[in-house]
Parts: C-alpha cells; structure tokens; sequence
C-alpha cells in the first residue's frame, strides 16, 4: 500500500519543488505565489503516516520555530487544522497540499502585518473544539455577527454571566425572564418583550453561550500551560499573550528590584 508520503510526493503542487524522498519523509521548498518566499521558498520537512505532518527543515530559519499565535507548535511542526489528516489517496493529498498552501499564505501575512488572519484560524489547544462548536451553533442560530463580536470581547449577551442562562452543566435557567437579546412578540395587539421560555431559539443559544463559556476557559487553561512550559515569545505578533505575560513579568521583577 502506498505510504502517505508517498501520496503527497506523487501529487506535489507546482509551487513545491521536492529535493528529496525517502520512505519516512519528503523534503522540499515551497514557493507559494503571493507570499515573501514565493522566489526563494521555504524549506520544508513533511514526515509521518498515515497522518503527514510539517515544520521547517530547519526550525527557526525563516519561521518562529515555536510560535502560538502564528501555529507552530510546541514540537516545531505547523497546526495545519484542529485535526491530523489522514492521506490515503491522490484527492486525500490534494486536500492536504491546499491546507499547507492556505497555511503558507497565512503565515506570510502574519511576516508582513504581525496579525494572523483572524477568519483563519481556531483557537489553540481544546479551545479549538469549542470554538468550532460555537461556530457552528451561531451558524445555525443566524447569529454569527453577534458572536463574532462576543468573541472579541465586545459587550454580549453571549458572555454577560450575570443574565444567568444556563447552570453549572449548560442547561438552560430562569425560563421566566426576557429574552436577553430583546426580542419582541405580539401580544393583545401590542409588542412586547419575548420570555425565554417562548423564544424558539432558546435550546440553540443557550449551547451557544454555553460553547462559549467552556472555549473561553480551555483557552485561559492553555495559555497557563504555555506559559508554564517557559516557552519564550519571538516577538513576531503585535498582541501575544505570551509577550504580555513576558512583559508583565519583567515589569514585576523591575518593581521588585
């Protein structure tokens, strides 16, 4: 049976040139168009099977050699996608070359802006699964716009706690209080405020808020763990949490000093 890499090897874009293939990886420079290595490419290493992974040939040349924000991670490979393709076939690799084209190109615009594409992107670690949920549920819901701005920490009913939607396990409370996006219904002739109990999207928002409430929290545990590791920030993005946290450290140990 064909290995993956042989997969990906065989079905090489015209904007990779392969160096060299071997069982276990393939080597080569991508020169995707529209990106700063477009002439000179990136050197990369692509390894693994069934479930192809890549980093720089060698970590830290042209790119961060670990870096959250733009997608490297802790062992230096790129997060292509919440989660590892498997290459098995000639439209599996097709599918992987445009994930690590759409990849390449992200990352030059974070080398020339030092901001990652925001639509671009999940969040890291299990964070991402939420925030994929949520998505999905605002997708559903029609409120995508409304949760895109949640998400950015603008004012929402999505991530106000104090509306109390939903209890500790994320079922839906208070059914007798108003809608808490100020719906309205008519009632007698006259408009009047919706209750959530009489709301049809009240299942699907309360999931919504609750998604929310839990990739907010695996986000803050992730960074935790970042932080921990001592993994140290490459100044290459213009809001890290990991250069804040630097930051908020140094000034600390300046005051104690």
């Amino acid at each position: 049976m064909k290995s993956a890499i042989r997969h990906l090897a065989d079905n090489a874009p015209a904007w990779f040139i392969v160096n060299n293939v071997t069982s276990a990886e393939l080597a080569g420079r991508a020169c995707v168009p529209k990106t700063p290595w477009t002439e000179g490419g990136l050197s990369l290493r692509i390894f693994g099977d069934p479930k192809p992974r890549v980093s720089e040939d060698i970590p830290g040349t042209a790119l961060p050699a670990r870096c959250p924000e733009r997608h490297i991670q802790w062992d230096k490979s790129f997060c292509l996608g919440l989660r590892y393709m498997d290459v098995r076939s000639q439209s599996d690799a097709a599918q992987w070359w445009e994930q690590l084209r759409q990849f390449l190109i992200c990352q030059g615009v974070a080398e020339r802006t030092r901001i990652w594409p925001p639509s671009h992107a999940l969040d890291h670690g299990g964070a991402g699964d939420y925030h994929e949920k949520a998505l999905a549920l605002a997708a559903e819901a029609g409120v995508e716009e409304e949760y895109a701005s949640a998400r950015l920490n603008e004012r929402s009913w999505i991530t106000d706690r104090s509306i109390r939607l939903f209890d500790k396990k994320g079922n839906p409370i208070n059914r007798r209080a108003l809608c808490p996006r100020g719906c309205m219904r008519r009632a007698r002739g006259r408009a009047v405020r919706t209750l959530r109990i009489d709301c049809p999207k009240r299942e699907i928002l309360v999931e919504l808020a609750y998604a929310e409430h839990l990739r907010r929290k695996a986000l803050a545990d992730y960074w935790k763990r970042v932080f921990n590791e001592g993994t140290r920030c490459c100044r290459t993005m213009r809001s890290c949490p990991l250069g804040q946290h630097e930051d908020e450290a140094n000034a600390a140990a300046s005051t104690m000093a």
